[in-house]
């Protein structure tokens, strides 16, 4: 991802301004009027992208549908959601949106867990608003002030290192060694440290509580891999500051993050959300990407969306029972779904009995019948921890099912460093 041009770095200063008012207003408006404001945003963004987009146009008049016909949400409900090999293979002469300079866009690119390349384009306005909500999302975790240092732990540098020397960024590779992170945390003393679960699971290991304590660090910020409450209130507890998750996509940007109290907000003046299916398959509209619109774009994910009050007072509605990845739900042959978010606790359920015995581990299925855990043993690890755990686990499977643990050195990850602790390889290629 290029970094901000000049003219870009002058329109975020005012998008602090005006932008950030809106962002500040709308996770307090009443259901009603952000339902409207959606509404009419989603129209002009559909008629937008039915006149300068190729494939939607095709898509829609596929479907025999004209802008005009968009007067309700039953009728946008009924148009036909977007899938990511339909953007992949159409991306980008019939994905970007005729009127924009290519070259002034902004590319994000992502392969996630597929390998599969997906290039995803906005302009400079967008951008803006993305880095506010960003400065929103961490704002729910603690007063995040224009002086406080940011280390993130990603897979690419961000656009930009500083709001014009506010909010001070500081990027680290997911690539980089444990303990060279641990010296640059220590060098760059954050506020605010930003990272995958993995990698906040490891640096728990390999450093004490005290050290934590040493550091001015207000709050942990984790994203793109799945990881469980019980998980975040333990690296919570040893690392002495909240440890929070955040849901998003290179596709819709942010989507929901939790507050302190741990409810997870759908950051609906960003996208709109909704479950396409009985199984709770989430699909997304951002209504800010007019260069390369995403229009109930599948994310293929899978959760529950609803209202409800929180004690922060954001009336957004709220994202519940977030399962991870579908591709990764396990398929038993009679089948039952056993999706991440179950395997996710029932692993974690070991690892808090035999905390020295785990370092790290992987639940894969093979096939229907074939499902191995691939642990990294502990200093606690022995015979009969592997007896247990394997007895314990077999209690959520199906007579038939063969099940195995395995010891390895270390557990799969992507080429960027992302570890995905549910693996589903049936029907892969």
């Amino acid at each position: 991802m290029r970094g901000l041009r000049f003219g870009e770095r002058a329109a975020l200063l005012a998008g602090l301004v005006t932008v950030r008012r809106l962002l500040g207003r709308t996770p307090f408006w009443s259901r009603d009027r952000m339902q409207a404001w959606q509404l009419d945003r989603i129209k002009q963004l559909v008629a937008h992208a039915y006149h300068t987009v190729p494939f939607y146009r095709h898509l829609y008049q596929a479907a025999s549908f004209a802008p005009p016909d968009l007067k309700t949400w039953d009728d946008f409900h009924r148009l036909p959601v977007v899938t990511k090999d339909q953007v992949i293979a159409n991306y980008p002469d019939r994905m970007l949106a005729a009127g924009f300079d290519r070259q002034a866009l902004i590319v994000s690119r992502s392969s996630g867990s597929s390998g599969r390349v997906l290039d995803v384009a906005y302009d400079a306005k967008a951008m803006t608003t993305y880095v506010l909500a960003g400065l929103r999302l961490y704002q729910m975790a603690f007063r995040y002030r224009p002086w406080h240092r940011q280390a993130y732990v990603y897979t690419s540098p961000y656009p930009l290192n500083s709001l014009l020397g506010l909010y001070p960024l500081y990027f680290l590779s997911t690539l980089t060694p444990v303990p060279e992170l641990i010296a640059a945390l220590q060098r760059i003393r954050p506020h605010l440290l930003v990272c995958y679960p993995s990698h906040l699971k490891e640096l728990a290991h390999e450093t004490r509580p005290d050290d934590w304590r040493r550091l001015p660090l207000r709050a942990v910020s984790v994203n793109s891999e799945m990881s469980t409450q019980a998980e975040r209130d333990a690296l919570a507890a040893r690392i002495g500051c909240p440890v929070l998750d955040e849901y998003s996509s290179e596709e819709l940007t942010r989507i929901a993050a939790q507050c302190r109290h741990h409810t997870y907000h759908i950051f609906e003046d960003i996208n709109y959300m909704e479950v396409a299916d009985e199984r709770g398959t989430l699909v997304g509209t951002n209504l800010h990407n007019f260069a390369m619109p995403m229009i109930r774009y599948l994310q293929n994910d899978l959760g529950a969306i609803a209202d409800g009050t929180c004690a922060c007072g954001w009336r957004f509605r709220q994202l519940r029972a977030l399962e991870g990845r579908r591709n990764d739900s396990f398929v038993l042959p009679s089948g039952r779904t056993l999706t991440s978010g179950f395997l996710l606790d029932a692993t974690y359920e070991f690892l808090l009995a035999h905390r020295t015995a785990v370092r790290d581990f992987c639940l894969v299925q093979r096939a229907p019948d074939e499902i191995t855990l691939e642990v990294v043993p502990g200093a606690g690890w022995g015979r009969p921890v592997e007896t247990a755990i394997a007895a314990r686990f077999r209690e959520f499977l199906e007579p038939g099912v063969r099940f195995a643990v395995t010891v390895v050195d270390e557990c799969q990850k992507t080429k960027t460093g992302k570890r995905n602790p549910i693996i589903s390889l049936v029907g892969r290629n």
